[in-house]
């Protein structure tokens, strides 16, 4: 292969293998489909909504709710403690025996949003009634671990929304794997092209003959049986 590459002529060198690149691209890319499509099994993923108060509704004379504003507003600071009870609960809830044994088919992960006293309760499985199924019964059980942890009157668990079973996976993505594929297959089949123009020790007409021997080449024999 010359050292002197040049643009042009590294793209003659691809259009020399274009048949080889092309090749290869398409069979990286079927495979990736084929693979993606038959082989990784799908997983689907579901969530529910739950609200901490830090407040218990029944006894507080304040507004105690964030949706009645019939009731009045609630206090900054009740917000605020809200939330700092709903990142506790969200380690709680992690780990106590009463929610951890409903999560059995399923990934769960309970998760704050942004610091606020909500919490999303996510499952993850291959079976989507199943992922619906564990979130919701997570959800209702939320209420019942809160008052064995902190008691009644200290608080309570709200269900926001409850999770549906999903229609379609997250994974795997189907469509993305096949443009990795096919970009993988691209450059693969350029990898390769450079490699056969490297070990090609074939002498060729015109410009490596002159490099060769340092004179210019005035003619050329065309062998008429090769070309017809």
């Amino acid at each position: 292969m010359p050292k002197d590459l040049t643009p042009q002529k590294i793209i003659g060198m691809l259009l020399r293998h274009i048949k080889l690149i092309l090749l290869i691209s398409a069979l990286v890319t079927l495979i990736s489909y084929g693979y993606s499509s038959f082989f990784i099994t799908p997983v689907y993923s579901t969530s529910s909504l739950i609200l901490i108060h830090n407040y218990n509704e029944e006894v507080t004379t304040k507004a105690t709710t964030y949706y009645n504003e019939s009731r009045g507003r609630v206090s900054v600071s009740d917000i605020s403690l809200s939330s700092t009870l709903a990142g506790s609960c969200v380690i709680l809830f992690s780990n106590m025996p009463d929610m951890t044994s409903l999560m059995s088919g399923a990934t769960v992960t309970f998760e704050q949003v942004e610091e606020s006293p909500f919490i999303r309760i996510n499952a993850s499985s291959s079976n989507p009634q199943v992922a619906a199924n564990v979130c919701n019964q997570l959800a209702e059980q939320a209420p019942k671990c809160f008052r064995d942890q902190y008691g009644e009157g200290n608080g309570k668990v709200t269900i926001i929304t409850s999770a549906a079973a999903p229609t379609t996976p997250v994974s795997p993505n189907v469509n993305q794997n096949t443009l990795y594929g096919l970009a993988i297959g691209a450059i693969l089949g350029i990898l390769l092209a450079f490699f056969l123009e490297i070990i090609d020790t074939t002498l060729k007409p015109g410009d490596d003959l002159a490099k060769l021997y340092g004179i210019p080449v005035f003619a050329e024999i065309v062998d008429f049986e090769k070309e017809g």
